[in-house]
């Protein structure tokens, strides 16, 4: 007799929602295959040759120590190369001790869920929302309280309105390039967001991988800068060195230090020794501000290059953002258009974008797409902007019978 598992899973397994992303991800694999899909970065900028010196660098002097059991919050040196860093780059207040290297930021987020979440807890959210953090954050049971975005960030009067009305005490939000809709805070949103965290007892959780892939406008300090007491701060190394290396990191308050390494020790015990140390032989051998140049530039044209693409073959009545960072764009579709049918016609031309119901934490308007532009060619943007295209053309004669 075969055992039925659905009887045996955990209600937390059964909560947390799958990611359309990676069902698909078979599909997109293949060579005639364009995907607009996945929030991956190019590889193409990967630095293969200098991370393979750093590792055997690293290997050479201190291979045995490195494959020994670690410290829980990281290896010191690479914990003060992320304060140093972020404290010369905003004037943050933010001291070695208070970081936490993670096993990406996604971890992160768990481990933020973890610390502060029960059963039922209202959780303000962006509305669009990351699906990792909606995954991550679904595992314990919250009560998801959306606020809305609005072209400069989050809405502050909705933001005031739900924290009024649900009590909530924990927030989360991208304000940089955001994922889905690339939307950044501006600066007078940040500051005036930390007056209504300060007022109500809100603590954010501010997500921050795309900070680092600005390529137009001038850098913004985060929400941090502004309530360094009141906010988790969570970064990554994907988009600046490799998303394969599984590493980030997040900047914690001290009184809240022992509760995030205890709940870190109690998942792990501490993230990969090896590469923590490649990752600061890496940083230390090379200028990654240079790097960082290269890649700005690149995701720059590679945006550009879609909206041309959507400016010359999408109807016009599609609405799309302009974002001056990060690897998305984010559009709105006429009313009536249904996207799993879309995503049906999508799959026959051969080209892939993820449906906008995936970000979204209630049932919802069927009428949005995020398109991914940093892990494509400029040809092969063009020509699944123009698949896709076609895709929409079918779904409008459907509609309109």
């Amino acid at each position: 007799m075969q055992i039925n598992y659905d009887d045996y899973l955990s209600d937390r397994s059964r909560n947390i929602p799958g990611s359309f992303i990676r069902e698909i991800l078979n599909l997109t694999q293949q060579d005639d295959f364009i995907s607009l899909a996945g929030g991956l970065p190019n590889p193409q900028f990967f630095p293969v040759d200098e991370f393979q010196a750093a590792m055997q660098n690293v290997l050479c002097q201190n291979g045995k120590r490195l494959m020994q059991y670690g410290v829980t919050q990281g290896l010191p040196e690479l914990r003060e190369w992320v304060a140093n860093r972020y404290r010369n780059l905003y004037g943050a207040n933010i001291v070695p001790e208070q970081i936490i290297i993670t096993n990406g930021s996604q971890q992160g987020l768990f481990l933020s869920g973890n610390v502060f979440i029960n059963a039922g807890d209202p959780l303000m959210i962006e509305k669009p929302s990351y699906l990792g953090a909606i995954q991550a954050f679904s595992s314990f049971f919250p009560k998801f309280c959306p606020v809305d975005l609005e072209a400069d960030g989050i809405s502050l009067a909705d933001f005031e309105r739900v924290a009024k009305h649900s009590g909530a005490r924990l927030f989360y939000g991208i304000p940089n390039f955001q994922n889905p809709s690339g939307i950044s805070y501006s600066l007078e949103k940040r500051d005036k967001l930390a007056g209504l965290l300060r007022k109500y007892e809100v603590v954010m959780i501010e997500d921050d991988p795309y900070g680092e892939i600005r390529f137009s406008g001038e850098p913004v300090p985060p929400v941090y800068s502004h309530l360094p007491k009141q906010v988790i701060w969570s970064g990554s190394f994907s988009k600046m060195i490799s998303p394969g290396i599984r590493m980030g990191w997040l900047c914690v308050p001290n009184p809240l230090l022992k509760y995030f390494t205890r709940s870190k020790e109690a998942m792990d015990l501490h993230s990969n020794n090896l590469l923590q140390a490649a990752i600061l032989q890496f940083l230390t051998d090379n200028d990654i501000d240079e790097h960082l140049v290269t890649i700005r530039k690149a995701y720059f044209q590679q945006k550009e290059t879609m909206r041309a693409a959507i400016e010359t073959y999408f109807p016009p009545e599609i609405k799309i953002t302009n974002p001056d960072g990060g690897m998305f764009l984010w559009a709105e579709l006429p009313e009536g258009i249904d996207m799993q049918t879309l995503v049906e016609k999508a799959i026959q031309e051969k080209v892939m974008f993820v449906p906008g119901q995936s970000f979204f934490t209630e049932p919802n308007t069927k009428n949005y797409m995020r398109l991914n532009f940093s892990n494509a060619s400029p040809e092969n943007i063009t020509e699944g902007i123009r698949r896709l295209s076609v895709a929409i053309e079918r779904v409008v004669q459907v509609v309109a019978g």
